[in-house]
């Protein structure tokens, strides 16, 4: 599945839409986004594909960076959003088998509070998911 394609089910999936995996059989696409009651302040790990997950620094300022330990190679993205489940940065990451670190930059003009990032696959699957805080400058 292509990078716009994932897009594509995940700007469905945010405007309550339906999707289609096969012609003519319309399937339901859940709200991947949680409350924040339903995450643990711990990151947690959802899938055996992805064996060590670090976002840091938390709290954060102006940038985070994750470090992404994968089984195999695959197309993922990033997710990160609000409060409220407003997507704040959203991109696409090839993991590489093995050790695979990205930074999240430009942060600094987000408001202080909450918020969450996730890792999604090409099934639009939830990989990786957790909450961070922002403080204030």
């Amino acid at each position: 599945m292509k990078t716009s394609e994932i897009l594509s089910r995940i700007n469905q999936q945010k405007n309550g839409q339906a999707g289609t995996d096969f012609p003519g059989k319309q399937i339901e696409l859940t709200n991947l986004a949680f409350p924040a009651k339903d995450l643990n302040p711990e990151p947690e790990k959802t899938t055996s594909m992805i064996t060590k997950v670090t976002a840091r620094p938390n709290p954060f300022f102006t940038s985070i960076t994750l470090d992404v330990v994968c089984e195999q190679s695959r197309h993922a993205i990033v997710r990160m959003f609000d409060m409220n489940n407003r997507i704040v940065k959203m991109f696409g990451w090839y993991l590489v088998k093995g050790t695979n670190v990205t930074t999240i930059n430009e942060l600094n003009s987000l408001s202080g509070g909450t918020y969450f990032v996730d890792l999604i696959d090409s099934e639009a699957k939830v990989l990786y998911a957790t909450r961070l805080r922002k403080e204030a400058l």
